[in-house]
């Protein structure tokens, strides 16, 4: 019982193998080990209350929202676009804002017409590793949780934060030691 309590304490936590090699200079990455964001579902780490703006808001007012710092928008940088129905028809972001006030610097345009109608969605069962493969495919931080059979319904969101999160509790969990 000693014993293994000072070899936990010498050892760097790794194998025989793999000390030789980094007394030979060699610094060895976590190649034993599985990548989390193929363990870690999207619906561990999604945020459920998504940021909400109806489609017929004006830019304008969704520009004083932000700048009055009003939580429900001002955190985020992408938006959801919602009907009446509070079912997903776009996603609208800051530099979205930024174009569509460009143009129109009254700020008239509706949010649905200043924002993308084509989404790129994911599902709570996907793996974050297909997520992020979708986020960093289409060049986006953030994706829409939607139903699988039913695409206009929104379930949550995840963004790059809530996928790094899955990595940092991961990396928490290495260093706690378990007892024995």
């Amino acid at each position: 019982m000693i014993a293994d309590g000072v070899a936990m304490l010498f050892m760097p936590g790794s194998s025989i193998m793999t000390e030789k090699l980094a007394r030979r200079g060699l610094r060895i990455h976590h190649d034993y080990e599985t990548d989390v964001l193929t363990h870690v579902t999207v619906s561990e780490t999604m945020d459920h209350e998504a940021p909400l703006v109806a489609a017929d808001m004006r830019v304008g007012e969704l520009a004083e929202r932000i700048a009055r710092r009003d939580p429900e928008v001002s955190r985020h940088q992408g938006m959801l676009v919602v009907d009446e129905e509070r079912e997903l028809v776009g996603v609208i972001t800051r530099g979205d804002i930024l174009r569509a006030l460009d143009k129109d610097p009254v700020g008239t345009m509706t949010v649905r017409e200043a924002g993308s109608s084509r989404v790129v969605v994911t599902h709570p069962d996907e793996l974050l590793s297909e997520a992020s493969a979708k986020m960093l495919r289409h060049n986006i931080g953030r994706l829409p949780v939607v139903d699988r059979h039913d695409p206009h319904r929104i379930l949550g969101y995840v963004g790059r934060p809530g996928i790094m999160s899955a990595g940092l509790r991961r990396l928490e969990e290495e260093h706690v030691r378990e007892p024995g």
